[in-house]
């Protein structure tokens, strides 16, 4: 864990880069915690099987590939999915795709796979900085 700042929930399949994000945000000064997304053998994610994710409730932001193993293989369950029940939870989201789409000020933020530090670290931050005036 980090210095105490977020913690930021990384939901990334590929462990390299699951690692290299959390690094980045723990050197920022954030508590992470990493998700691999859905597995084996059914590719289903445990907050949507559930209706609410363990690791979701002491996240302040979620840094979310949409590339997941789930994606790759066609079964279990979608990326959309998985955002869909991040925002209706009302958790502040930075994904992470090759895909554009609509951003929601103060929730939603839209990064290409493969962001650089500076492009993370600001994304999160201003989620941050949204709670902070929302709240």
């Amino acid at each position: 864990m980090g210095g105490g700042r977020g913690p930021v929930l990384v939901v990334e399949a590929d462990p390299l880069e699951r690692e290299r994000y959390g690094s980045w945000l723990e050197g920022a000064g954030f508590d992470v915690l990493l998700c691999p997304g859905p597995t084996e053998p059914d590719y289903t994610c445990v907050g949507v099987r559930d209706g609410a994710c363990p690791l979701l409730a002491d996240a302040a932001v979620v840094v979310l590939d949409m590339s997941l193993e789930s994606e790759a293989v066609m079964m279990g369950t979608a990326a959309e999915e998985i955002l869909g029940l991040y925002l209706l939870s009302g958790s502040r989201v930075v994904v992470l795709g090759s895909h554009p789409g609509d951003e929601i000020e103060g929730q939603l933020r839209r990064l290409h796979r493969h962001p650089t530090p500076v492009e993370l670290l600001a994304a999160v931050e201003s989620l941050i900085a949204a709670e902070g005036r929302a709240g």
